[in-house]
């Protein structure tokens, strides 16, 4: 699906999990948001705060925050996937080895308990599992259509992330079996 039709989906569920987020951001924080629907939307409620800095590799995430005065915005640049407006890569992933994130937030495709985070392009399951790396804190923001769902590239099991932020659409033994493996889950 491109990225248009993904973004214009679910879009009460996802405004809800974006302001979950931004209620997770502190003043003055570094930022990492990944290429993904629902990260553009807590992109747009980035403007509210005094400064902030942000890295993206969002083509679309840029053009928001763009004109932000008070948002230090870093493009992690790369090759462009059009199909998620990402810039994935060896360049893109080599860009965040120069920084240090405070909150990286991802989205995914799939969000299987077996199988874990997984994306259908190798390139861009790479960009995030290096943005895991780098982020003291990681959150994945997911809808339920994300649930069960697994893709061709895995990123990393469930446990790799520190927590979650899913709408309430989500199966309650999915939320269980996360807090049963010690991972903190927020409904939105």
């Amino acid at each position: 699906m491109m990225f248009e039709q993904e973004r214009k989906q679910k879009l009460a569920e996802k405004e809800r999990i974006a302001a979950q987020a931004a209620d997770m951001i502190e003043e003055g924080n570094t930022l990492l948001l990944d290429a993904g629907t629902t990260t553009f939307y807590l992109a747009k409620k980035l403007k509210k705060f005094g400064h902030l800095r942000v890295i993206t590799n969002s083509l679309l995430i840029l053009n928001e925050l763009k004109d932000s005065r008070n948002i230090e915005l870093t493009l992690a640049g790369g090759i462009f996937r059009p199909e998620t407006q990402a810039f994935i890569g060896p360049m893109a992933e080599e860009c965040l080895d120069m920084v240090r994130v405070d909150l990286a937030f991802l989205g995914a495709n799939g969000l299987d308990l077996e199988e874990g985070l997984t994306t259908p392009n190798l390139l861009e399951a790479a960009m995030k599992r290096k943005m895991i790396r780098i982020a003291k804190q990681v959150t994945v923001l997911a809808d339920h259509s994300k649930i069960g769902k697994v893709s061709y590239g895995k990123v990393v099991g469930l446990t790799d992330v520190d927590s979650f932020i899913l709408d309430t659409g989500v199966p309650e033994e999915f939320v269980s079996a996360l807090n049963q493996r010690g991972i903190q889950v927020t409904l939105a």
